[in-house]
C-alpha cells in the first residue's frame, strides 16, 4: 500500500517512526483514525498504554472509529486493495461486530473521507 501518500496529504509528511509522538501530535486533529485504519499492523495497544490519562478517551474514540470503518467497509477495501484491513477490536464489546451502529456513529464526512483514502492508497 501507498501509506506514504496518506502521511503526506493528511499528516503534513510527519515522521511516524516514533508512533507515540506521532499519535500525540495528531490525536486532536480528528484524522488519526485514518492512520490507525491503514496501519493495523502497528502496536496500538502499547501506544494507548503510554498515553496520558486525559488523552486515552480521545484515542479510544479515534481507534473505535477506525475499527468501525475497517469493519463496515471491508468489502470496499478488498475490492480496491486486494485485501481487508483487519484492525483488532481493542476497546469495544464483541457485540459491536454484530451491531456496530449501536456503539459508534459514523458521520457522512468520515465515510466519504475513507473512500477517498482507499482510492489514494490503491
Amino acid at each position: 500500500m501507498k501509506k506514504k501518500i496518506i502521511r503526506d496529504i493528511y499528516f503534513n509528511r510527519a515522521d511516524d517512526r516514533n508512533l507515540l509522538l506521532f499519535t500525540d501530535k495528531f490525536l486532536d486533529s480528528g484524522l488519526l483514525w485514518i492512520y490507525i485504519a491503514v496501519s493495523p499492523e502497528k502496536e496500538w495497544g502499547q501506544v494507548y498504554d503510554k498515553l496520558s490519562k486525559n488523552k486515552k478517551p480521545v484515542f479510544r474514540n479515534e481507534y473505535n472509529k477506525a475499527f468501525l470503518i475497517c469493519y463496515t467497509y471491508r468489502e470496499l477495501s478488498k475490492l480496491f486493495l486486494g485485501k481487508e484491513l483487519h484492525l483488532k477490536n481493542l476497546f469495544m464489546l464483541k457485540e459491536t461486530e454484530i451491531l456496530p451502529e449501536k456503539f459508534v456513529k459514523l458521520e457522512k464526512v468520515d465515510e466519504l473521507r475513507w473512500k477517498e483514502v482507499i482510492e489514494l492508497i490503491a
